[in-house]
């Protein structure tokens, strides 16, 4: 049975591409990357891992079609005292998640967190995964 659900899903996936105008698939795009430490590195790394899932995503940078680009560091001797910045988390209290909530967050988001009881519907794992946000689970 669950096969038959990933491949109707596969499908959708595809004509809703198709519908959204996946004929332009061959606009370049760049993301700017900010990576100062090992830490910022190996964080890339995993998002870039999760993202990796969204076979759209994959291609477009195995065809070079995305690209990343490093963030202009400050010059020299300039003085630096914030940390790192790292994505603040969305957090929504409901018991049940469904892919409408996880597509009514912004576009921005990378991290969401939930409660420790709440629980996500398939298709809001799927929707969280093609849009490379990161589900954590809260203590409280």
């Amino acid at each position: 049975m669950s096969g038959l659900r990933d491949e109707i899903r596969s499908i959708l996936r595809e004509e809703i591409f198709a519908l959204k105008g996946g004929l332009q698939s061959d606009v370049l795009t760049s993301e700017a990357v900010r990576i100062n430490s090992s830490a910022d590195l190996t964080r890339f790394a995993q998002d870039l891992v999760t993202r990796g899932q969204d076979s759209v995503f994959a291609a477009r940078v195995a065809q070079g079609r995305h690209r990343f680009d490093l963030e202009q560091h400050q010059p020299i001797g300039a003085l630096s005292v914030s940390a790192p910045a790292k994505p603040r988390p969305n957090v929504l209290t409901k018991t049940l998640v469904t892919e409408r909530d996880i597509g009514a967050l912004g576009a921005g988001t990378h991290v969401l967190s939930i409660g420790k009881a709440s629980r996500l519907t398939p298709l809001a794992r799927d929707e969280a995964r093609r849009r490379g946000i990161r589900i954590e689970r809260s203590e409280v």
